[in-house]
């Protein structure tokens, strides 16, 4: 009974489904009512009865219905044989269950269960092995998709053309256009149909056509921007696809976004939180963002664009938050050149990417080198002797912290020749300003100078940039020529000379003004 039950749900499935054409669902209900049939047949015919078996006694009342002969001794012999009859005779009993088993080994058991209707189902299971043999072999190639279908895989229906591969995606964006490929086999038709619902209930239909350029036998249709779900069939030549499914959503964008600047370790900035629509930063700072999207991601990234906005100089991963997928976050780094914006860049769990996202604008500013000033001596070239001390004063300043101050000083200097450096120490916490002044033995100086020689020296500040550093501030050069002792005292003279005449200007200068000053506060008045 199962079998035949099993053969009839399968030959009529096939049948139905090649003629037909059925959707998934009706396959499926066709499984569903075949094969709870087959096993209702095997459990109420098969496995019940066998779990129901007849006692001896039920059994021997079977034989002796069946075969008269036996007239009662059967189920005498049964029954005493049991101790049953507590009375009889054990000789007698010994005797009846022999002469009971004598005349049973002379006997045909086969009347005691009928078996007509087991041969009855037998043949009926075999004409149907047989039709859906048959059947099977007449369909050829096309029995076994037919076969798969009824259990459920989801390829088409067999037919004279063969619709082989279905190149189309299942997702899309809203506004995007949709493109459909179909490879053919066997029997190629001269067009094909695309049958278009939408979900607001909208048909359409839509020529396929071959594409000349592709190798096998290609029919292609493109429908530009798509605007809502929709669900499709191909039909081409005998042969029609299952309906599928297509899913138009929107792209992926941002709810929020949360920025702060990391500014590099050597300046010993803390993090700064950053508005998006004002990002000037320091050269080789990072960006960090944490940003909320509108849909569930896959994977994004953070980048920085050129001024052209299609150029993109950096790019770094998003992180995504496992227990949101919503939420992601990620560090990128702001290189010193080329840098014009900063933009983001998703793909949803569905493989749509985000397009024509916000470009914030970036400004980039370079970490100026270092300046530094001499206050004094204010001479470009000083007279000194030989065992003279000079007092230098100087002033350095960097925006983040002057790292190194040193005095560079070479004997009869020329242009690229070698000269000598004395560190100057400043501590060692990176001060934004330093004002110092500094007496340089020149006495000291090895080999010692000697007069008519000239000194050139100039400082050298030096910042903390380990990125694109360090920047050096120079000051120019200045000399200092070794004289004798009364060439010095000559120089003195001279400058005190030429100091005493700037204040006796300044003397002049200020008595012609209180002159004039009182020639106007006297001055009578003009007649009208």
């Amino acid at each position: 009974m199962m079998v035949t039950g099993l053969c009839a749900w399968l030959a009529t499935e096939t049948v139905t489904d090649f003629l037909a054409n059925l959707p998934w669902l009706g396959r499926l209900a066709f499984l569903v009512v075949g094969g709870g049939g087959a096993l209702f047949l095997l459990v109420w015919f098969g496995i019940r009865p066998w779990r129901r078996q007849l006692g001896d006694e039920a059994v021997a009342l079977m034989i002796e219905r069946a075969l008269p002969a036996f007239r009662s001794r059967f189920i005498a012999a049964v029954q005493l044989a049991k101790g049953q009859d507590a009375g009889a005779s054990p000789v007698l009993i010994k005797a009846l269950v022999a002469e009971t088993t004598a005349m049973a080994a002379t006997m045909d058991f086969s009347a005691v269960v009928d078996q007509r209707r087991m041969r009855r189902w037998l043949k009926i299971a075999l004409g149907a092995l047989v039709v859906v043999a048959v059947l099977g072999t007449l369909g050829k190639d096309k029995t076994e998709p037919l076969v798969r279908r009824a259990l459920l895989f989801r390829i088409p229906v067999p037919r004279k053309t063969a619709i082989r591969e279905v190149i189309a995606p299942r997702v899309i964006a809203v506004g995007d256009p949709w493109h459909v490929a179909v490879v053919v086999g066997g029997i190629v038709p001269q067009e094909g149909r695309l049958v278009v619902k939408s979900a607001s209930g909208r048909r359409q239909e839509f020529e396929l056509t071959r594409d000349p350029g592709a190798a096998a036998a290609t029919f292609v249709r493109s429908l530009q921007s798509m605007q809502e779900p929709f669900e499709y069939r191909l039909q081409l030549g005998d042969a029609e696809t299952d309906p599928v499914k297509v899913n138009v959503k929107p792209r992926p964008g941002v709810v929020s976004v949360e920025c702060r600047q990391l500014f590099p370790a050597y300046t010993h900035l803390p993090p700064q939180r950053r508005p998006l629509g004002d990002l000037k930063v320091l050269a080789w700072s990072r960006l960090a963002l944490k940003v909320r999207t509108t849909a569930t991601m896959k994977s994004g990234a953070l980048r920085v664009v050129g001024a052209d906005h299609e150029k993109v100089i950096e790019s770094a991963p998003l992180a995504i938050d496992p227990a949101d997928r919503t939420k992601l976050s990620g560090e990128v780094a702001i290189p010193a050149k080329d840098a014009a914006g900063l933009t983001l860049y998703f793909v949803d769990e569905d493989g749509i990417e985000s397009r024509a996202a916000a470009i914030y604008p970036l400004i980039v500013l370079p970490d100026e080198p270092p300046t530094i000033n001499i206050l004094w001596p204010d001479r470009r070239e000083e007279l000194l002797t030989r065992e003279a001390t000079m007092l230098i004063a100087f002033e350095a300043k960097d925006d983040y912290g002057v790292a190194r101050l040193r005095l560079n000083y070479a004997v009869d200097w020329v242009e690229g020749a070698p000269f000598k450096t004395i560190d100057l120490d400043i501590g060692s916490d990176l001060p934004k300003e330093v004002n110092r002044r500094f007496k340089w033995r020149v006495g000291q100086l090895t080999p010692h100078v000697e007069e008519g020689s000239v000194i050139d020296y100039w400082f050298e500040v030096l910042d903390a940039n380990d990125f694109s550093g360090p920047g050096i501030g120079k000051t120019e050069h200045m000399q200092a020529r070794i004289v004798s002792d009364s060439e010095k005292r000559a120089d003195l003279a001279s400058r005190l000379s030429d100091t005493m005449e700037g204040l006796n200007g300044v003397k002049n200068g200020q008595e012609h003004v209180n002159v004039q000053l009182g020639e106007i506060i006297f001055e009578k008045p003009k007649a009208k």
